[in-house]
């Protein structure tokens, strides 16, 4: 039965409206997600929602935002111009949603203003509680009575980590404080075993409430809100960013926080009440519990868009070497602990979830059409798999949490997932008080009794190793592939990451100065240098390497420059200005009429747009800017 409403659902989507075998794959970039929103709401004003689409780190929550906009079926039912300016819409009003979200004066779950906390957009209340319960706690409940509302979504094994160990473990989230967003793989020296500060599947339900409202799985009168807000302002924001629309109509920011306000908000009903001795009957306004539908976060991948998240996966023997190193380095309180490595070849998977008739074709497009690349031969499919599982592992990144277990979707109880309580309870006759044991997520001890059963034999490092998804795409069956990236060579911080895990720090001279020649790639290596898979996967300078033939694999790169700025300064309008305006480099001439728009590209790249355009290698000096990416 379940086979059959998610076949029936693929079917209505699919006649929603989605551009003939048209594809996007998309860069992860941390707290930069917004970056993705503003260029994609660009493209699907011109080319309606991707057919296909795949990504990895935070564009793995961009995926799953964009499945949620595929699901409205009142938007999908609408003309191809109103779908297309609509679904930019929702795109367009992410960055508000979350803002509106951590406002005082509204009457939203204070809980759902920790999602634009971790994200980089809003305040900064959890770490900054968490700085505070670090100097000035003495023991654990002093410790969660500072953190107050931001208590939850504190990774429970920390908790459970400082009621058996306070001192220890106070250190380990106050380093963890010092490096969070740093992204920092040269001088981290314990990212891969300290345990990261959120809890990443706690986060996931609460980003699940955000997706819920875009997808139209709110109760009826938000529904009938958004699609108010939609109508009016659909057509009047094509063309325009956020703040340009507001400014011209100043309607649509009322209409759209009436649609918020009617999601989040109290909610009420009506009922009859006797009064004087059952001789009148007043009507009497009663509030109504305010629940969510969480339907979003436990929906199959694949169900909706045809969607391929992604997480690299430390398998086999490097698994089990894992949990031991992990252990040794608690019980040796984070000294004397080597770094973990593993072998290349053997005990590491780039693993893709998605439908599995997908994931057979890509398995078997990757080995017929790229037979010789590194990074092809290292897919991995992962069956069964829902979002819960995706959200939990593949933005949970060394730095900002040490490896973790993979959910098992196929094995998950929703209920058991929403209805956790953060610390067990202690039952008594008629009630029942909170111990200070916090229940953890996982049972290590038997993995199908825990409140989430998991994948055994497996660990996720995050999404930082495939940031150029294209090749798996075009196994796919994909013909007209868009890779939304930005300019510069491959993420400093997920080369660094990759040289240390497997085991070529001593063989890459300078892995730790890697930024320095990073943006155009590295010439003049020595022979171990030009065979380490490296440089077989991410350097810029190796026409041969994973990047440039996921380039080369596009039709057309739509290219940022989101990196040169900070959301944590503030800097969010301006990357998605950046993003919304970024130039479009195609392959070919003749695929200029299918992306008839971003001409803008004069001033933006002094060195002729590396990463995004192919290079010249028999020429590396001189290259002549043009629209192609040859």
């Amino acid at each position: 039965m379940n086979k059959i409403k998610i076949s029936l659902l693929a079917v209505l989507i699919s006649q929603s409206g989605f551009a003939s075998n048209y594809c996007a794959g998309i860069r992860g970039n941390g707290e930069l997600a917004p970056g993705h929103w503003g260029s994609l709401a660009r493209i699907i004003e011109h080319k309606d929602l991707p057919e296909t689409v795949a990504g990895g780190s935070s564009a793995a929550i961009t995926l799953f935002f964009l499945d949620a906009i595929s699901r409205n079926l009142e938007v999908a039912s609408k003309s191809e111009e109103d779908r297309k300016n609509q679904r930019a819409l929702m795109l367009k009003s992410l960055v508000p949603h979350i803002l509106y979200l951590g406002v005082n004066d509204v009457k939203v779950p204070r809980i759902m203003g920790m999602v634009g906390n971790i994200m980089g957009i809003g305040d900064d209340g959890f770490i900054a509680a968490l700085g505070k319960a670090v100097k000035i706690a003495k023991d654990l409940p002093m410790f969660f009575n500072v953190l107050g509302e931001y208590g939850p979504l504190l990774n429970p094994e920390l908790a459970r980590g400082l009621k058996n160990n306070f001192s220890f473990y106070k250190g380990q989230i106050a380093e963890a404080i010092k490096v969070f967003g740093a992204f920092d793989a040269k001088n981290d020296m314990n990212l891969f075993y300290r345990k990261g500060l959120v809890d990443f599947k706690y986060l996931g339900v609460l980003v699940g409430r955000v997706a819920d409202f875009y997808a139209g799985f709110g109760h009826k009168e938000a529904n009938e809100q958004l699609q108010v807000f939609l109508e009016q302002c659909g057509d009047k924001s094509k063309g325009r960013t956020w703040p340009e629309l507001v400014e011209s109509n100043p309607s649509c920011k009322n209409a759209f926080e009436q649609a918020l306000s009617s999601y989040y908000g109290p909610r009420y009903k009506f009922k009859t009440v006797t009064r004087l001795g059952g001789r009148a009957k007043v009507e009497q306004r009663v509030a109504v519990p305010r629940t969510f539908p969480n339907r979003m976060i436990f929906e199959p991948i694949g169900s909706g868009i045809d969607a391929y998240p992604t997480t690299s996966l430390v398998i086999g023997d490097a698994a089990r070497r894992y949990k031991e190193k992990l252990s040794e380095y608690e019980n040796s309180k984070a000294t004397s602990v080597e770094d973990f490595n593993l072998d290349f070849n053997s005990e590491l998977r780039y693993a893709y979830w998605g439908r599995s008739e997908g994931l057979y074709a890509i398995q078997d497009g990757l080995q017929s059409e790229f037979p010789n690349d590194a990074k092809s031969n290292l897919f991995k499919a992962l069956t069964g798999g829902n979002w819960f599982e995706v959200l939990a592992t593949s933005p949970a990144e060394p730095g900002l949490s040490n490896l973790v277990r993979v959910p098992d979707g196929t094995k998950l109880d929703p209920n058991k997932v929403i209805n956790k309580n953060y610390f067990y309870r202690r039952n008594f006759f008629f009630f029942s008080t909170p111990t200070l044991t916090a229940q953890e997520w996982f049972n290590e001890e038997s993995p199908e009794s825990g409140v989430v059963p998991f994948r055994e034999g497996l660990y996720s490092a995050g999404g930082w190793s495939d940031l150029h998804p294209t090749l798996v795409l075009k196994a796919r069956g994909c013909e007209d592939i868009v890779y939304v990236t930005r300019q510069g060579g491959e993420s400093v911080f997920g080369q660094q990451i990759f040289i240390r895990l497997t085991g070529y720090t001593d063989k890459i001279s300078f892995w730790k100065d890697i930024k320095e020649g990073n943006r155009n790639g590295w010439i003049n290596l020595t022979e171990e240098e030009e065979k380490s898979p490296w440089n077989q996967l991410y350097n810029l300078m190796n026409p041969e390497s994973s990047y440039n033939k996921s380039i080369d694999a596009a039709t057309a790169i739509y290219c940022t420059d989101w990196d040169k700025f900070n959301v944590f300064k503030g800097e969010i309008q301006p990357v998605l200005d950046d993003a919304y305006n970024a130039p479009v480099f195609v392959k070919n001439d003749e695929d200029r009429n299918i992306y008839d728009f971003g001409y803008d590209f004069e001033g933006k790249s002094p060195d002729g747009f590396p990463g995004c355009i192919l290079k010249k290698f028999d020429q590396p000096e001189a290259q002549s800017i043009d629209l192609s990416l040859n």
